[in-house]
């Protein structure tokens, strides 16, 4: 092991062990990539976890939706369903009489329904009671009681003619709002996407903002140092040392600045992915980039076919149509068919005293025997006036659907320039990085050459200082040159939804 290395790690065992400090709560700062902290918000960030919800929501919508279609059934109880009234009864020619009627009755009603595609419903029904009722007239007469059963299965079919289907278009609409919300969650993942990678390059930006400051204070000790030095030697005057003791002064009030600045980003990034504000992270800032081609025909074509928008404004459009025909179909001519058929048995009357399975058989025998209820009706409804209201509703409807289809149209031509816009911004921050890198380099190579000069007494401090200025110009402007390029290539990717670097899609084709 290194001589330097090895004292390194006798003092770090020193400073633990005299403050006391256990190695395991040492946090070493992890160092995340793009597509790392890409990961981590797609799984953890607060956006991602509502987003989840809204297409949940959606989800279980539909569902709901297909459930209407399914058999269902339902079954009321009455345990028990007890009533004690005063009743006033008249007789002709005489003052009313008033008796205590009490009820106490156990039913159960089960209904089984069958909904079908034509917003028609086939119900089968079964309704089954026990009934005691008991007459108090006077005290010489007492009470008087009766027990009965009664059954009854009732199978009907009602089917509306001649209407706006509601089943179909509440099914219709639940799947469009669940494709819609799809697409919601799909573009807001690639908006969620690109936001990381802005604070991800933000954050980077921040990093080497740092270590060029970090660089330039370094700088501008040695500087100092060497000034210092040939002022003690009598070879420069006093004021250039005091200028280069100020220039370093300075240097290290912008480290302060960049270092605090960078904090901060490192704080609003964690939160954007969606990490505890106290964990140790920072990103990879080693970066380069390989120049491609972009074709803006194919890259327009693609926007077309896969934008969520155009895909969500053609939905808005067809919910939009759905409502101006169930809007209209309130003032239509409307026939609804009723065709039921129920058999009913109730129990004999003489059977006051008996037992309750004897009064069910009574009933179901009853049953057999009575007559068949059994009918069809017909009920025609036809809307004479309403003052307007109605025609005015459709116009609203009909309004809102024209102003979806020039959304759409408008969104289309929006996307075109948006893609035409950010190709523009890819090109253009491209061509700056040739240029500012070639600057960077050449500022580099005249601070070098500028420094040895010093060193040789040639030049002024004020002129080293001026190289040393233009090369942290020159770092500064290739970072934002370099930052922009890369939220342009994202933006391309997120506007396009094509990776023109990788020549591959980021959709599932059909």
């Amino acid at each position: 092991m290194p001589r330097k290395h090895f004292l390194h790690s006798i003092l770090l065992i020193f400073i633990l062990s005299v403050f006391k400090i256990n190695p395991a709560f040492v946090q070493t700062k992890k160092v995340l990539t793009l597509d790392e902290a890409i990961d981590i918000a797609l799984e953890n960030s607060f956006s991602t976890k509502s987003l989840g919800l809204r297409l949940d929501r959606a989800g279980y919508g539909l569902n709901a939706a297909k459930g209407r279609f399914k058999t269902n059934a339902e079954l009321r109880l009455d345990v028990p369903n007890f009533r004690e009234r005063v009743q006033e009864i008249r007789e002709p020619n005489q003052l009313p009489v008033f008796n205590t009627l009490g009820t106490t009755r156990f039913q159960s009603t089960l209904n089984i329904n069958q909904p079908l595609p034509t917003d028609g419903v086939f119900t089968l029904s079964s309704t089954f009671y026990h009934r005691n009722e008991s007459l108090f007239i006077n005290e010489e007469i007492g009470n008087t009681e009766r027990k009965e059963f009664f059954s009854s299965i009732r199978l009907q079919f009602r089917q509306p003619l001649l209407t706006f289907n509601q089943l179909k278009a509440g099914f219709e609409k639940a799947n469009l709002n669940f494709e819609r919300a799809q697409k919601l969650f799909r573009r807001s993942e690639l908006d969620i996407v690109f936001d990381v990678t802005r604070s991800f390059f933000d954050l980077y930006q921040a990093t080497r903002q740092a270590e060029i400051a970090k660089a330039e204070s370094n700088q501008q000790k040695e500087s100092f140092e060497l000034a210092q030095k040939k002022y003690d030697a009598g070879l420069i005057p006093e004021v250039e040392a005091l200028q280069m003791e100020v220039d370093y002064a300075q240097s290290q009030s912008d480290l302060l600045t960049a270092e605090g600045n960078l904090k901060r980003q490192e704080d609003d990034f964690k939160q954007l992915i969606g990490l505890y504000i106290t964990e140790n992270v920072t990103v990879d800032t080693r970066f380069d980039y390989t120049a491609f081609s972009i074709n803006e025909d194919f890259a327009i074509t693609q926007a077309l076919k896969h934008r969520t928008e155009i895909r969500e404004g053609e939905i808005d459009q067809r919910l939009a149509e759905i409502d101006v025909k169930e809007v209209d179909s309130r003032s239509d001519f409307r026939v609804d068919l009723l065709v039921f058929l129920d058999i009913t048995g109730v129990s004999d009357p003489g059977l006051t005293d008996a037992n309750l399975n004897s009064l069910i058989e009574s009933s179901f025998d009853d049953l057999g025997r009575r007559p068949k209820n059994k009918g069809v009706i017909v009920n025609v409804t036809v809307p004479l006036w309403d003052w307007g209201v109605n025609r005015n509703e459709v116009a609203e409807a009909q309004a809102s659907l024209d102003e979806s289809a020039l959304t759409l149209e408008e969104e289309k031509k929006t996307v075109m320039r948006e893609v035409r816009s950010v190709i523009s911004q890819v090109k253009e921050a491209e061509s700056r990085l040739e240029v500012l890198k070639r600057s960077e380099e050449i500022a580099q190579k005249s601070y070098d050459i500028s420094l040895a000069r010093f060193r040789n007494g040639d030049i002024t401090s004020q002129e080293l200082a001026l190289d040393r200025d233009r090369l942290t110009t020159a770092k500064t402007n290739y970072l934002d040159a370099y930052t922009k390029y890369q939220l342009a290539v994202a933006d391309l990717k997120r506007k396009t939804l094509w990776d023109f670097e990788n020549k591959m899609s980021l959709v599932e084709e059909n």
